[in-house]
């Protein structure tokens, strides 16, 4: 069982964790996901919850229903959820982690060379 936070709506943590699921390749594009009923008893919440996080990824056609049979992962989900991460970090903690550093005096040099170094460490120059 997960322990969600108290900042966030459990709906949306739910949400969250299936999208890490389908990016991280846990769960694949056009696999069943699990149902509403099985998402709440696993995780002690309510079902209504986890029908609140299912229609949102339904919504944006995340997800897709074959009726009476299940809900599943519409093929190209998992690189349209990856980029739609990689502008979030690019536009608000990337942005706000640089902010914070030069709020705090933390040369431009300095930030250059920790992602360098953090690249280097990684095996990548660029």
């Amino acid at each position: 069982m997960r322990v969600f936070d108290d900042q966030t709506p459990i709906y949306l943590q739910m949400r969250q964790e299936i999208e890490k699921a389908i990016i991280g390749g846990r769960i694949r594009e056009d696999e069943m996901v699990p149902s509403t009923r099985i998402l709440s008893k696993t995780h002690q919440i309510n079902q209504k919850t986890a029908v609140n996080a299912l229609s949102d990824l339904l919504n944006e056609n995340i997800l897709y229903k074959k009726r009476g049979i299940g809900i599943f992962v519409s093929p190209g989900s998992r690189e349209r959820l990856r980029q739609k991460k990689l502008r979030e970090f690019r536009e608000d903690e990337l942005v706000s982690t640089i902010k914070q550093g030069k709020d705090l005096g933390v040369l431009k040099d300095e930030i250059v060379k920790a992602v360098e170094k953090i690249y280097k460490e990684e095996g990548e120059e660029k």
